[in-house]
C-alpha cells in the first residue's frame, strides 16, 4: 500500500464537486490495462458525463494535477477519459482521483464564488482536511528506513537491532586495495566490517563505494563500532569476510575521536546493510559466522540425523582461543534446537606449482620483480577464495597472471599434492575437489630473472684455506652448463638420465668444487661418462662442509649441504647465477 498527500487546490475541488450534485475523486488506477500498452483509457462510472472538472495523481512522487486539453480529454462516447499523445502521464502504478459531473446531477446550491458563505465553508474543510492528509503523509513516510529521519529513523532501525552512532567513537579513512589482474566493478557495502590483526578491534564502513573497473585502490570512512582509543597507522589490516577482488585493506593514517553523530544519511546506508547480513538460523547463516573467524570449513547438515549439523575446520591447528571464538560464534548463530558439534580439525593440503613465465623485452630488474610478485599476489588470491573442495581452473590462473602488464605469457608446467600430480592439461583443471588445499610451494621460473645461487664453504681453524677465487671460477662453469643445458625443453618422455643432467643434486655440486685434498671435475666429464661414476657426499670432503642455496624470486629456496638432500630440478628455461662464494674459517 502507498499513500499520496492531497493538496488543499485537489481537496476543495472534491469539495466543491460533491457540493454541486457532482462526482467527487472516483479513483482509477494507471495505467488502467495490465499489459501498460498505450493508449490509456478509464471509463468512468456514472455516465453520461458533461464535464471533467480535475484529474489528481502522482506524478515524480508529488500532487500533481493534469491539465484538461493537454494532457487528457473527454472522448465523444462521454463516458471515456483518454489520455493525449505527449501528455505528462501519472507514476505507473498510482491511483488517479477525478472530479466530474454526469449530465444528470442536480445542484442545489449553485453560489460557489469566492467570498460566498459555501465557498468559506467548503475552503475551510477542505484546509483541514489536508493538513490532515499532511500528516498523515508524514506518519506514513516515518515507518520506512528510506524517508524516515531523526527520532523516527532510530525507531525504525532499532527493530534490526541498530542503533545510531554517538559522537566519541574513533574514525578514520581505510583503503582497500584491488586484486592485481582483477576486472570489473568492485561494490564495498556500508558496514563492511575490518579488523586489527589480532581480531580485538572492528571498525565498520559507513558508506557504500564502488570500485570502478582499472581502478585499483578505493578509500571509505570506517568507525570503531566499540568506545575504544583511536590505532595507529596500518593497524586495520584484516578483513573477517573475504571480497571477490579484494587483495588487501588498512588504514593509511591514524583514526582520531569524532565528535559529530551518525548521521541520518549514514545510519539509513548502514541499516540496509545490515538487512542483507542479518540472517540467522541457517546453514549460510553458519557459514557466515565461521568465515568471520577467518577459518575455512566443511559446514554440513546429516543426512541421516536430522537436527543435527558437522562443522570441520580447514586448519592445521586451532588455538584454545580461536576455538573459543568459534565456539561463541557458533552459539550465537545455531538454530535453536540444532545440534552444531565442531569436530577436530583437518589441515588442508597444500598444492605446489611450477610455472615458467615470460616476461616484456628491456625490463629493468626491479620491473621483473615486481611482475614476479604480483603474479604470486594475484594467484594467492585465486586459491584464498577458491571456494572449498573445487577444482582450480587451468585457464583462471593464466588469465591471472596476463593480467599483469609486464607478463607476456606463462605456462603452468606442474601441479602436485604431497608428490602426486593433480594437473589435469586435457580438462584445463588441477584436480583438487576432494579435499581442503591451499596454495603451497609456488615455484616461478623467468629466463630474464635468474634463480640465485649463494654458496659457503666452512673449515677448521688450522686447516688449509679452501681457494675462493677457484671455488667461484668452477660454480660460475658448472651453473652455465647447466644454462646450456636448461635452454630448451626436454621432448615428452625423456630418459630419467636426461632429466638427471638437468638437477643440481649435493653430490654434482660437491663434483665441480675445488677444495683442498678434493680436485674439482667438469659437470659434462660426469655426464658423458659411459658408466657414471660415484659421486662425492660430505664425507669425502670433510673436515670442510659446503652449503649451498638457491633461491627463487617467488620465494621458494632450496638448501644443499648433504648428499640426503634432495636434488633442485631445474624448471625448463630456468636460468641459475652464482651470486656469491663465503669461505668462513670456524673455531
Amino acid at each position: 500500500m502507498t499513500f499520496r498527500r492531497r493538496t488543499f487546490p485537489e481537496v476543495l475541488d472534491s469539495v466543491l464537486t460533491s457540493v454541486v450534485g457532482g462526482v467527487a475523486a472516483e479513483t482509477h488506477p494507471f495505467p488502467p490495462t495490465a499489459d501498460g500498452v498505450p493508449p490509456f483509457q478509464h471509463q468512468l462510472e456514472q455516465p453520461q458525463v458533461a464535464q471533467i472538472v480535475s484529474v489528481w495523481g502522482g506524478r515524480d512522487g508529488q500532487p500533481h494535477q493534469f491539465r484538461a486539453g493537454a494532457d487528457y480529454e473527454l472522448a465523444e462516447d462521454g463516458q471515456t477519459l483518454s489520455w493525449l499523445e505527449g501528455a505528462e502521464l501519472p507514476d505507473p502504478g498510482t491511483l488517479l482521483a477525478v472530479n466530474y459531473l454526469p449530465v444528470s446531477a442536480q445542484a442545489d446550491v449553485t453560489d460557489l464564488q469566492p467570498g460566498s458563505v459555501v465557498r468559506t465553508l467548503a475552503e475551510s474543510i477542505a484546509l483541514e482536511i489536508a493538513r490532515l492528509s499532511a500528516q498523515l503523509e508524514g506518519v506514513y513516510r516515518d515507518g520506512f528506513i528510506d524517508t524516515a529521519s531523526g527520532s523516527a529513523l532510530d525507531k525504525v532501525v532499532a527493530l534490526l537491532g541498530v542503533e545510531r552512532v554517538a559522537g566519541g567513537r574513533a574514525a578514520g579513512n581505510v583503503r582497500f586495495t584491488r586484486v592485481s589482474g582483477a576486472r570489473g566493478a568492485i561494490t564495498i557495502p556500508a558496514g563492511t566490517r575490518v579488523m586489527t590483526a589480532d581480531g580485538e578491534i572492528e571498525y565498520e564502513t559507513t558508506d557504500d563505494v564502488t570500485m570502478a573497473d582499472g581502478q585499483n585502490a578505493i578509500r571509505v570512512t570506517a568507525r570503531d563500532i566499540e568506545p575504544n582509543d583511536p590505532l595507529a597507522a596500518d593497524a586495520l589490516t584484516l578483513l573477517p569476510a573475504p571480497i571477490a577482488g579484494i587483495a588487501s585493506v588498512t588504514n593509511p593514517a591514524p583514526t582520531a575521536l569524532s565528535a559529530r553523530d551518525e548521521t541520518d544519511a549514514e545510519l539509513r546506508t548502514r541499516a540496509k546493510s545490515f538487512l542483507f547480513g542479518s540472517e540467522r538460523a541457517t546453514l549460510g547463516a553458519l557459514r557466515r559466522a565461521v568465515a568471520w573467524q577467518q577459518i575455512s570449513a566443511d559446514v554440513e547438515e546429516v543426512a541421516e540425523q536430522p537436527g543435527y549439523v558437522k562443522i570441520t575446520p580447514h586448519v592445521d591447528a586451532l588455538s584454545p582461543e580461536a576455538q573459543q571464538r568459534l565456539l561463541t560464534a557458533i552459539h550465537d548463530t545455531r538454530p535453536a534446537g540444532v545440534i552444531v558439534e565442531l569436530v577436530g580439525a583437518v589441515p588442508p593440503k597444500r598444492v605446489a606449482l611450477a610455472l615458467r613465465l615470460t616476461t616484456a623485452d628491456g625490463l629493468t630488474e626491479q620491473q621483473l620483480r615486481a611482475a614476479q610478485r604480483a603474479v604470486r599476489a594475484a594467484i594467492e588470491g585465486y586459491f584464498r577464495d577458491l571456494p572449498v573442495r573445487e577444482d582450480a581452473s587451468v585457464n583462471r590462473i593464466v588469465g591471472l597472471a596476463l593480467a599483469v602488464p609486464e607478463v607476456g605469457d606463462l605456462r603452468l608446467l606442474s601441479a602436485t599434492v604431497d608428490g602426486a600430480d593433480v594437473l589435469d592439461a586435457e580438462a584445463g583443471v588441477i584436480a583438487i575437489a576432494g579435499f581442503p588445499t591451499v596454495l603451497g610451494e609456488l615455484r616461478i621460473a623467468d629466463p630474464s630473472l635468474p634463480t640465485v645461487v649463494t654458496a659457503v664453504v666452512r673449515y677448521p681453524q688450522g686447516e688449509a684455506p679452501p681457494d675462493e677465487p677457484a671455488i667461484e671460477s668452477a660454480l660460475t662453469a658448472a651453473l652455465a652448463y647447466l644454462n646450456t643445458l636448461n635452454a630448451s625443453e626436454l621432448p615428452e618422455g625423456a630418459p630419467a638420465s636426461e632429466l638427471a643432467k638437468r638437477s643440481l643434486s649435493f653430490g654434482r655440486l660437491l663434483w665441480a668444487t675445488p677444495l683442498p685434498g678434493h680436485a674439482a671435475q667438469p659437470l659434462a666429464a660426469f655426464d658423458d661418462a659411459p658408466v657414471p661414476p660415484a659421486l662425492p657426499d660430505e664425507t669425502d670432503v670433510a673436515p670442510y662442509a659446503v652449503t649451498v642455496t638457491l633461491s627463487q624470486e617467488s620465494g621458494v629456496s632450496q638448501v644443499l649441504q648433504a648428499a640426503a638432500d634432495p636434488a633442485y630440478a631445474l624448471t625448463p628455461f630456468e636460468r641459475l647465477l652464482l651470486a656469491e662464494v663465503v669461505v668462513s674459517a670456524e673455531a
